[in-house]
């Protein structure tokens, strides 16, 4: 809560895997208040229809314009091209934002950034929101501190549009930062097939050794704690861009 109010919550993509998972949490969330849902699909359906939740009435808008309220935080969980807009038009006015989406290009990303400050609202723009995928992080950081040779695989769904995905984008990143080398060099093998979920193994090796560190999401409620821990703390971000969960689960004290 903000004080003793209800956090007020848009969800952007709303019906679709993730954002209706995500979704569903805000609207259980005895400290929060889904406020308006965004799904150019199912614009002008109540969103108790598109969920199979009859007791909830709330209409799926198609834009974000339509939705008034003076202030809210906006999750997003959509794609690039539509959200830059979406979150452009939130920072405008003051919101907060939390976002999922990934595949954004650097020049939108550095847009938003700039926004960000500009309106001193805080920003939550992280690739994977699972607590896993944190851990597996922190752990690869640490085996980069004594294996030189690395690759990174990363399976989803047949349906994602961005290859690699922005979690393999980002650990590529830290692994490059961790062992001074440009993420470039570091390799990426992207696999998109039925019955995938979001999978991702790095691996490393070494004299008669291999490592991998391996993290599995086969339900997409894997990303509600974090996405949730976000909504809570990124009103006390003000003018920051946050890209790592870890800055949302442990804040430097």
């Amino acid at each position: 809560m903000q004080g003793d109010r209800l956090i007020p919550v848009v969800v952007a993509g709303a019906t679709g895997k993730t954002g209706s998972a995500v979704g569903r949490a805000i609207y259980q969330a005895p400290d929060m208040e889904l406020l308006g849902a965004i799904s150019r699909r199912y614009a002008g359906v109540s969103l108790g229809a598109a969920w199979g939740e009859p007791a909830l009435t709330l209409l799926v808008e198609a834009d974000l314009e339509v939705i008034s309220a003076p202030y809210a935080v906006l999750v997003d969980f959509t794609e690039p091209d539509s959200a830059f807009h979406r979150l452009m038009e939130a920072i405008s006015r003051g919101w907060d934002i939390v976002v999922g989406t990934t595949g954004f290009a650097p020049e939108a990303r550095e847009k938003i950034a700039s926004a960000v400050e500009d309106q001193g609202v805080g920003a939550a723009i992280i690739a994977n929101f699972s607590l896993g995928a944190w851990v597996a992080e922190r752990l690869a950081r640490e085996a980069s501190r004594y294996f030189q040779a690395v690759e990174v695989t990363e399976g989803h769904h047949a349906g994602k549009k961005d290859r690699p995905s922005g979690t393999a984008r980002a650990m590529a990143s830290l692994l490059g930062e961790s062992l001074r080398r440009p993420p470039e060099s570091i390799p990426v093998h992207s696999l998109r097939l039925p019955g995938m979920v979001a999978h991702q193994a790095v691996i490393f090796g070494a004299q008669g050794q291999m490592l991998t560190i391996r993290h599995d999401v086969h339900d997409r409620t894997a990303y509600v704690d974090g996405v949730l821990a976000a909504v809570r703390r990124v009103h006390g971000l003000g003018g920051r861009v946050v890209n790592d969960l870890g800055e949302i689960l442990d804040p430097p004290h």
